[in-house]
This record gives C-alpha cells, structure tokens and sequence, in this order.
C-alpha cells in the first residue's frame, strides 16, 4: 500500500510543482483529506528531486547551450535563486514547526492559497506581456527571485509566484513559465537533496526506500509531461483555470476543516 500511496503522491507533485497551483499545500492537505499519514517535509524534499530531475531532463539543451556559452542566464538563474536558498536554509526549522506540523497548518495552507490567488489573478489580468526572456534583467531576475522565496509558505505556489512575478514585470507568459521553470531546478534539487539526508539518517527499510524511488521516478517522468504541456498552454491562454481550481480547492479544504 506503501508503494500506492508513494506513486500517488509522485503524481501529485508532479501535478502541481508545474501546474501554479502550490505542491506544497497539495501535499500536505491531500494526505490530511484522505487519512493518509503525511510523510513530511524530507519526503516532500525527495519528491522534489524527481521534479528537479524533469526539469533537467527537459531543460537539460538550453543548460548545456549557456554552460557553453557562459551565458548571462546562469547568472541571473544563479542571482534569482539567492533569496529561495538562503531563506530555505536559515528558516528551514520555523516553515516545519509553523506551516507544515501545527494544528492550524491545514488552514493556513489554504487561506495562503486564497490570498495569494486574487493577487495571481490581479497580475495576470493586467499583465502588459511584451517582453521576450532574451530580455531579462538583474533586476526582473530578482525580483522573480524574491517572489521564489516567498512560496515557501504552503498554498503559495512557487510556480504561480514566479510566473506572476514575471508577467508583473512585463514578460510574456510563455517566458514567464520558461524562467519560472528553469529558476526552479537549482533550488528543488539543493532542497530535495539535503532534506533527502533525513531519510538516510532514519535508516529506512527496503521497502521505505523502494517507496521514495517510486515517487521520485513518477514525479520525474510525469513532470516533463507536465512541462511540455504547459509551455504550450500558456502561449494561447491565461492563468484563469488554474486560479478557479485554486479557489475551489481552498475553500473546499476550509469548508471540510471547520466541518471536523
């Protein structure tokens, strides 16, 4: 059932690391809704390597091109990740204790999905989207940047946050999603990777292994599906059927959270 449950939850990241819909309320809240036990933040930390794995698995011609040609974009990629990395690190042990094992982390989840929602709406609505990624700045890369770091609270989405953050700063939604993408790889894999050291540290069974590979290998191969998907999506639409789901999720999850 162990093996189910990873490959359920490898599609559930999957599903949402991508998609701007937030993985981390995702999986936190699916888990709570269903009884499962959540399996906490270094399993999630893993699944982000299987994510992290898609992105360099689809990606993995436009990082070899700027490593070749000491492009400017694995400075602004390396500039963007600063604020994610740094607030990931020093505040790792309050965003456990505050958002994801209080009693009240289930709702904060979901009313951070609902505020961060019209201010995603907002922006997307309004976005002047005219600029080409060939276009990014120092300080747009940053900008995206800090909107990265701030979805370390659960029902943020850190796709959601950075593609707003580059549609408010002028880019197209296909840029926005590609830069959003392409900013993720660093942090999810660094993340996935040192929280990852917990599950060896708990000397897990075979079994318990086997079960992270399984959600791992999912995210992975669902992932670039995933990303494919979206890319050609957003160059014909805007962000509003994810924004709907956001809200009807979230409001479902406080309406069942009060009814417990």
């Amino acid at each position: 059932m162990m093996w189910v449950w990873a490959a359920v939850l490898g599609v559930i990241q999957a599903l949402t690391e991508f998609l701007p819909i937030s993985s981390s309320a995702h999986l936190l809240i699916v888990p709570w809704l269903f009884g499962f036990p959540a399996q906490g933040l270094a399993f999630d930390a893993a699944l982000h390597v299987g994510t992290s794995l898609a992105l360099l698995l689809f990606f993995w011609r436009d990082f070899w091109g700027y490593i070749q040609r000491r492009d400017k974009f694995l400075w602004l990629i390396a500039l963007a990740s600063i604020p994610g990395g740094v607030i990931g690190f020093f505040g790792d042990s309050l965003i456990e204790s505050v958002f994801h094992e209080s009693s009240f982390a289930i709702p904060v989840a979901a009313i951070g999905m609902l505020l961060t929602t019209g201010v995603i709406w907002y922006i997307d609505a309004n976005a002047a989207l005219r600029r080409d990624m060939g276009e990014m700045t120092k300080k747009h890369a940053l900008i995206i940047g800090l909107a990265q770091a701030l979805a370390l609270i659960p029902g943020t989405s850190r796709s959601g946050a950075t593609i707003a953050a580059g549609l408010a700063t002028g880019y197209k939604r296909e840029a926005a999603a590609r830069f959003s993408f392409l900013l993720g790889t660093p942090i999810a894999l660094g993340a996935g990777l040192y929280k990852s050291r917990q599950i060896v540290a708990s000397q897990p069974t075979s079994s318990e292994l086997l079960g992270v590979l399984i959600g791992v290998a999912v995210a992975a191969i669902l992932g670039m599906l995933v990303i494919k998907w979206l890319l050609g999506y957003v160059q014909k639409h805007d962000l509003r059927v994810f924004l709907i789901y956001r809200l009807a999720f979230a409001t479902l999850i406080l309406l069942v959270w009060l009814g417990r």
